[in-house]
């Protein structure tokens, strides 16, 4: 019998304003009110207006500046698209990435909604305090046993494989000195490799001193029957009410994910369909793992199947107001969606020929993708659009395309 498998991302899952069309209903309304206390009970400001404002700052800029809002936005978002996939029916299983486990649990009913937002705070706060140095996660174009030689290669035992996400995408995490050093030799050996917006180096050892608070923080937290089946990547299997989930969610912190063997099982089960809650760009290793399943997104329709709601309509000329930040975000979105990548690779920062690998011929087949996105002009040529070597740069350009159009009218 085919099944339905509901997938939950984590880091990735949220961008700015991701809520901001979506009707009202008691779920969406009790997760936005839950945030927003479970936050202030930490002596933090609210939340809710970065899933509900798109000129909000992005994941990649939260990474740095507010790792702690980061986290409750990500946790936010999973739950709140698996609210939406619910409006369409069940599912089989879930099946959490990364944080997006807990996501899983907390929905299947593992952690009641309170405590599933404790528990992402107090991870944070663990993290926070005890994280022993800078780090990040390194996403690397190859397999995970030549990611393992590169990173072998480079000799310092604080970078490790934390994840393999798809046959030939696997994520290193480590300090930021020793992810420079891995990203300089996949550069020179023509290995596409780019920092994801992780403000830690999770599922690596690194993060022991931050797991050994947590498992403290842990220990206050009610673990309840579970109400939907959960297929956790870290077990290589399914969860059952007499495991410690709490130990599960601190062991995430410092131990390899193999998403790539958990999608392979679930799919040997009979999974035949997996609906994508986080706009993380998760269906692609999905599909990358397996090409015969196939990936949706809440609520989505034939018309809009494959396309991000953000680019399903050309940005109409009453919005060409819209701050850079949003510009960037779209064309994130656009040239991820595009180039197959997952949404947190495309950073605004990242070169656009080193970083993501488009030559001048892939270059010029995006800007006419960009140009017809963005309903610019025609005597917005090439020239103005292809001499930029980021996307934060072009997001600059067609803001002041668009600006200047709105002008004359």
């Amino acid at each position: 019998m085919s099944k339905t498998a509901v997938l939950l991302a984590g880091q990735g899952a949220f961008r700015p304003g991701m809520f901001a069309g979506e009707r009202s209903s008691a779920e969406l309304d009790r997760l936005l009110d839950t945030v927003d206390a479970t936050a202030a009970e930490f002596g933090r400001p609210n939340v809710r207006h970065h899933l509900l404002d798109p000129a909000t700052p992005a994941a990649a800029e939260l990474a740095t500046a507010d790792p702690f809002t980061l986290q409750l936005l990500v946790f936010t978002a999973a739950v709140g698209e698996y609210h939406l996939a619910a409006r369409e029916g069940t599912a089989d299983v879930l099946v959490g990435h990364s944080l997006g486990e807990l996501a899983a649990l907390t929905v299947a009913g593992a952690f009641d909604l309170v405590d599933g937002f404790r528990l992402v705070c107090h991870r944070s706060v663990a993290l926070a305090e005890r994280a022993t140095e800078p780090g990040g996660m390194l996403s690397m174009d190859l397999p995970a046993d030549r990611t393992g030689f590169v990173v072998a290669a480079v000799g310092d035992r604080r970078a490790r494989v934390a994840v393999l996400n798809a046959p030939a995408r696997t994520v290193v995490a480590g300090p930021d000195s020793a992810l420079d050093v891995v990203r300089g030799v996949a550069g020179a050996l023509g290995v596409r490799a780019v920092r994801l917006p992780a403000p830690y180096a999770y599922h690596s050892p690194g993060m022991a001193l931050a797991a050994e608070q947590f498992a403290e923080d842990v220990k206050s937290v009610r673990q309840r029957p579970l109400q939907l089946p959960v297929y956790s990547p870290l077990l290589r299997g399914y969860v059952d009410d007499s495991d410690d989930l709490g130990a599960l969610l601190v062991r995430h912190l410092t131990t390899q994910v193999d998403f790539v063997a958990a999608i392979r099982a679930l799919h040997a089960e009979g999974m035949r369909t997996v609906i994508e809650c986080g706009h993380s760009g998760l269906g692609k290793l999905v599909e990358a793992c397996v090409p015969s399943v196939r990936v949706v997104a809440p609520a989505e329709t034939p018309e809009s199947k494959n396309t991000p709601a953000a680019l399903a309509s050309p940005l109409p000329v009453a919005a060409t107001a819209s701050s850079v930040a949003e510009v960037a975000e779209r064309l994130r979105m656009l040239y991820a969606t595009v180039l197959q990548y997952p949404l947190e690779a495309v950073e605004p920062e990242a070169d656009l020929e080193a970083d993501l690998g488009i030559d001048s011929l892939k270059q010029a087949e995006m800007l006419g993708r960009v140009r017809a996105e963005f309903g610019l002009p025609a005597s917005a040529g090439d020239g103005r659009l292809i001499a930029h070597a980021t996307l934060a740069e072009l997001a600059g350009t067609v803001t002041a395309i668009l600006t200047a159009e709105e002008v004359t009218r």
